[in-house]
């Protein structure tokens, strides 16, 4: 990609991961040391940012093919790659749940493969996400900031009933499936997931009868370094305030990703009868298979390899 193409990339970033910064920073600096003015002022900024509309589905599509998100391809070298050569029957049209760890700092392969799925693969393709990331408190919760409007790619909240409803309407869901606690498993020595004990992908494929398509996002955790304390202070305070508390940064140390390689790996789908209300070995069972799963996904022999959209730098 060109000079001129890379550093609107790195502008639109440092706007939407910076932003968050700003606002918080903000916000204590007019509190403390603003006038009444200044601080309703701000606190009308906030209830905007938090409460404005969005635009639809729509602009959704509009945005999936917008040459925007073909710069994002570009920059992250995104990929698709499929293990033991299985891509005929991987997306089929029954709806299936989608899981594509680890979290990083910001699931940047996940959020790139709504548009991807859905224009380039022709599956129609909602990520899902918390529900308080559809609003903007611009207090001690700085994530939501940026990821409000990365919801414009078609994002769903992760409970059952939006699911049910997505996956009703044809929709396929993709979930990250370590969340906030994944965050806190990046370092920069190797890769951790936070899913042992976190049964709810199973739990919901079996109440819904829906496969299980599991991925692996390599290059997701590079993008951006991170700092949190080693007492897991940090990591209590952003389960209970349900946004992750810490410090990141990425390219020349500013709220930019790393231009690094991004790929998303898909295993073969676990089938999954229904059953509405599942045992806890039946949900036991679901998910020892979907983490064998997920741990083989880095050992398949053979893979199909796909670039949407673009040529490889």
């Amino acid at each position: 990609m060109s000079w001129s193409e890379e550093l609107f990339v790195m502008a639109v970033f440092f706007v939407i991961m910076g932003g968050p910064l700003f606002m918080f920073f903000g916000g204590v600096a007019v509190l403390l040391l603003g006038t009444w003015p200044m601080r309703a002022a701000f606190a009308v900024l906030s209830a905007f940012l938090a409460l404005h509309p969005l635009p639809g589905r729509a602009f959704n599509k509009m945005l999936h093919t917008s040459n925007f998100t073909k710069l994002l391809f570009k920059y992250f070298s995104y990929r698709f790659v499929w293990c033991d050569d299985f891509s005929d029957v991987a997306f089929q049209t029954k709806p299936w749940i989608g899981t594509g760890p680890p979290h990083g700092v910001f699931p940047l392969a996940n959020l790139l493969s709504i548009p991807a799925i859905n224009d380039f693969l022709g599956c129609p393709f909602v990520g899902a996400a918390a529900s308080v990331v559809f609003v903007t408190p611009w207090s001690l919760r700085r994530e939501r900031f940026r990821l409000r409007y990365m919801t414009l790619y078609g994002v769903v909240p992760v409970d059952r009933k939006s699911i049910e409803k997505a996956m009703a309407q044809g929709h396929c869901v993709g979930i990250v499936p370590d969340g906030v606690a994944g965050i806190f498993k990046t370092n920069g020595h190797k890769e951790l997931l936070a899913m042992k004990d976190r049964k709810g992908i199973a739990r919901l494929a079996l109440r819904t009868g829906m496969p299980i398509m599991p991925a692996y996002s390599f290059g997701n955790t590079t993008a951006f370094s991170c700092w949190y304390d080693s007492f897991g202070i940090l990591e209590s305070i952003s389960r209970k305030a349900q946004a992750s508390m810490f410090l990141f940064w990425g390219r020349f140390g500013l709220p930019i990703p790393r231009r690094t390689q991004v790929t998303m790996a898909f295993g073969r789908a676990i089938e999954v009868s229904k059953v509405e209300n599942p045992t806890e070995e039946q949900i036991d069972e679901v998910h020892q298979k979907f983490l064998q799963a997920t741990k083989q996904m880095p050992l398949g022999e053979r893979c199909e390899r796909v670039v949407p959209y673009w040529s490889p730098r």
